[in-house]
């Protein structure tokens, strides 16, 4: 699935699970609906553009029946011209559960994670690759003439001759190096500037660069398919879970509190992701429509 699609489909989603659910399901899914609004304006407009398609098709006389879940897909499409996707799609993209191996003129590789994108500045004396959104990861070339910069918006990620990846989460920045050393410069304050070493990790807010740390295990797995979870708190694995699968993945506010998971899930299969974590766990996995899921306690 295409990113143009994700996007779109994340936006009906919501739609169609706001209307379907009742009560305190109901409550919790427009406190989410509202935080991933809150994201980004795009979030924003196409949330109201697919609501005002579903309250038109919901207007119809009492005795009709209410048209099928295609006709909203159908129209999806009427709208799609209007809305400005190569401004954020950048060069090179990826959809909810896609990954892209890129191989760039001088030798270097980039791997995109799961709802991704990434613009391209390449040039006789600078390499650069703005991160737009999502995650990267860059196998760099050597060459003294040219240095290489993952740039996202809180700062400018320098490779010494390296492998690391570089990901927007959170509101922040989080750099991770698999070889060699990487600067890592907080954008407008160059004397805040770090070099981390391999198996080292390092957080940009806005003005400053958090301390070295080390990386916890398999925290470059995701480029082959495997997410890796170490005691880590359920919420933070299907908040990973979700961005690799297309549609809803939400959790109920009944989930026992301190629920906490180790292993690995497959990336590409979300399905059987969460058929792992309802072994493992006291949850289950409920589907409020065809690209929604609930997960609550038993």
């Amino acid at each position: 699935m295409s990113e143009r699609a994700a996007l779109r489909d994340q936006a009906a989603d919501w739609v169609v699970a706001l209307h379907q659910a009742d009560g305190r399901e109901r409550a919790e899914l427009e406190r989410r609906c509202q935080a991933w609004q809150d994201q980004d304006e795009r979030h924003r407009t196409l949330f109201r553009q697919m609501q005002t398609l579903w309250n038109g098709l919901d207007a119809d006389p009492p005795r009709r029946a209410r048209p099928g879940l295609w006709v909203l897909w159908l129209l999806i499409g009427l709208i799609a011209w209007q809305l400005p996707w190569t401004l954020w799609r950048g060069d090179a993209h990826t959809g909810a559960g896609e990954r892209l191996v890129i191989d760039l003129d001088d030798g270097s590789r980039l791997t995109l994670d799961a709802g991704s994108a990434v613009r391209l500045d390449l040039n006789a004396d600078l390499r650069r690759v703005h991160l737009l959104r999502g995650r990267v990861f860059a196998r760099v070339a050597k060459d003294p003439n040219r240095p290489f910069q993952i740039v996202p918006r809180h700062g400018t990620a320098e490779a010494l001759g390296t492998e690391y990846s570089v990901r927007l989460v959170d509101g922040a920045t989080r750099v991770a190096v698999k070889e060699s050393s990487v600067r890592v410069t907080p954008a407008g304050h160059p004397s805040a500037a770090r070099v981390l070493r391999a198996g080292q990790g390092a957080t940009l807010p806005r003005r400053t660069v958090s301390p070295p740390a080390p990386l916890p295990p398999g925290g470059f797995e995701w480029r082959r398919g495997r997410l890796v979870f170490n005691d880590a708190p359920l919420s933070r694995v299907l908040d990973e879970l979700g961005r690799h699968r297309p549609g809803l993945l939400l959790a109920s506010p009944s989930l026992p509190a301190g629920l906490h998971f180790t292993g690995v899930l497959p990336a590409d299969d979300s399905d059987r992701a969460l058929a792992v974590l309802a072994d493992a766990l006291p949850v289950r996995v409920h589907r409020l429509a065809a690209h929604a899921v609930w997960v609550g306690g038993r």
